[in-house]
């Protein structure tokens, strides 16, 4: 708790201002914020008086990936070194980038364009990531930083490798709980370690999503319309003019029409997956199916959390190749990624004779309950099908619920066809599943702390029993050391 590296984050804003007064008052610890924009930095500095002991901006990694940059020796000799060091490659790095990234985020191809992602090259993206690991090993180093709090992929994999300890806020997707994941895989070995040590806990179902999921169904459901979308493209006109006035950052990221041209394809999507071409739940009644949940892409819940395997449409078609006779795959879209998949995304999915694609306003944990299995990369739904007893297909590798004897990760293609077959036509002991997930339930909860009626639509209002037990959970984590991944130990 000596030296804290402070990363803001506008999403939990008012409970990260209450920590870090905790962390000030309590620990006596020294703060360093890091913000994301200038805004970002007004909003903590000015709320925050006194807090933090320095303050410094982020923005130079985008900055320096558009400057002019000429071809150099150097600067590919340094980005092999950092490579060689870190244990993976730049492209790990850059695939956790929205702007950078485009052309990994294979199912959101329609993500609105920026001045960032059309004005780099390969090149300017080595020299800003070179120019970025060098900024967290000085920061580091210069600062005696003794925890990473809430940092990216790049200042997580600069603590570790010198031993610093990384801990950010990620939500258990099981009510309101949240925990502090220990990498930039939202792994737990605190939540690991209790799970084997639990010897017994008590059934619980999941009759509903989770809170902060339900918040922003209510937020989406009212925007679905016509003429809510026409409104946010008016208003996106004007936000934009408004930045410009002001000099603010947002208006340098991206382009105004491709945002106004995002709200007009998110509601011909809702349209297209809402009405006759799509099919309802109850028209499964009877039929065998298993159910993929679709990915929000770009996400960091997919390409930062499964860096091995992020390819839905590719995942889509290896369940339709191996499925047993008979079985149906049920495909469900995301709410939070409409308008940004690929042309021709959902009819290519029509295109398999044994997939069906259902209503976007089905609730994820009623076909859960119907359905045979879950398949998922790293989707909620696989939680929920693990404590109900159902067995798993996860071609994530760092899935909390992974440890689950009923769920099965694929490493291996080849093995997909077999898991299947295994889990669907063999079976699995449905009391022993939901004996082992309630135990994986309940190291959840003791781990977790939970955000009460922390709405994700005001995230300037938390209660201070939220504040002090978050602290309280992040104290009790940084008791745990965590083994490296496989990632890692590639090294």
């Amino acid at each position: 708790m000596k030296s804290i590296a402070f990363n803001a984050r506008s999403e939990f804003r008012g409970l990260l201002l209450g920590l870090a007064r905790v962390l000030k008052e309590k620990h006596g610890s020294t703060l360093h914020l890091y913000c994301s924009t200038e805004q970002v930095r007004e909003y903590y500095s000015s709320r925050g008086t006194g807090l933090f002991d320095t303050v410094t901006s982020l923005r130079d990694l985008m900055n320096v990936a558009t400057a002019p940059v000429s071809e150099s020796r150097e600067i590919l000799e340094e980005a092999r070194r950092n490579e060689a060091r870190l244990g993976t490659t730049y492209g790990t790095f850059v695939l956790t980038n929205r702007h950078f990234g485009r052309g990994f985020s294979l199912g959101g191809f329609r993500h609105p364009r920026s001045r960032y992602s059309e004005n780099s090259t390969a090149t300017q993206l080595l020299h800003a990531y070179n120019m970025r690991f060098a900024f967290w090993e000085r920061e580091f180093r210069e600062k005696s930083i003794t925890l990473n709090l809430n940092g990216n992929k790049e200042s997580q994999s600069v603590a570790r490798l010198h031993g610093i300890s990384s801990r950010a806020i990620i939500g258990s997707r099981y009510k309101h709980y949240h925990y502090w994941c220990e990498n930039e895989y939202f792994e737990s070995e605190a939540i690991a370690r209790a799970y084997r040590s639990i010897a017994t806990a008590p059934l619980r179902d999941v009759v509903a999503p989770y809170d902060s999921h339900m918040q922003y169904r209510v937020t989406f459901m009212r925007e679905m319309g016509l003429p809510r979308a026409l409104y946010d493209m008016g208003r996106m006109v004007a936000k934009h003019a408004y930045w410009r006035l002001r000099g603010y950052e947002k208006a340098k990221g991206y382009y105004m029409t491709e945002e106004m041209l995002f709200y007009w394809r998110r509601w011909k999507s809702t349209r297209d997956l809402t009405g006759p071409r799509v099919s309802r739940l109850s028209d499964l009644e009877g039929r065998p199916f298993v159910f993929f949940p679709l990915h929000a892409e770009p996400e960091s819940s997919l390409q930062t959390a499964s860096p091995e395997y992020f390819s839905q449409l590719w995942a889509i078609a290896s369940l339709a190749r191996d499925l047993p006779a008979g079985y149906t795959l049920a495909v469900k879209e995301t709410y939070q990624t409409q308008g940004r998949r690929p042309d021709n995304f959902y009819d290519q999915i029509r295109e398999f004779k044994n997939v069906v694609l259902l209503d976007l306003l089905e609730l994820g944990p009623e076909v859960v309950r119907k359905a045979d299995a879950v398949a998922t990369i790293t989707g909620t739904a696989g939680l929920e099908a693990a404590i109900m007893g159902k067995p798993v297909i996860s071609f994530g590798r760092h899935n909390l619920y992974n440890v689950l004897p009923h769920v099965t990760v694929i490493e291996r293609e080849e093995d997909l066809a077999t898991a299947l077959r295994r889990v669907l036509i063999d079976g699995v002991d449905s009391v022993k599943a939901k004996a082992d997930a309630a135990r994986l339930l309940q190291a959840i909860i003791d781990n977790s702390f939970d955000m009460g009626s922390f709405d994700f639509n005001k995230p300037d209002v938390v209660e201070q029993t939220v504040v002090d037990d978050a602290a309280e959970r992040l104290v009790a984590n940084l008791a745990v050391e965590r083994p490296a991944t496989g990632l890692e130990r590639a090294v």
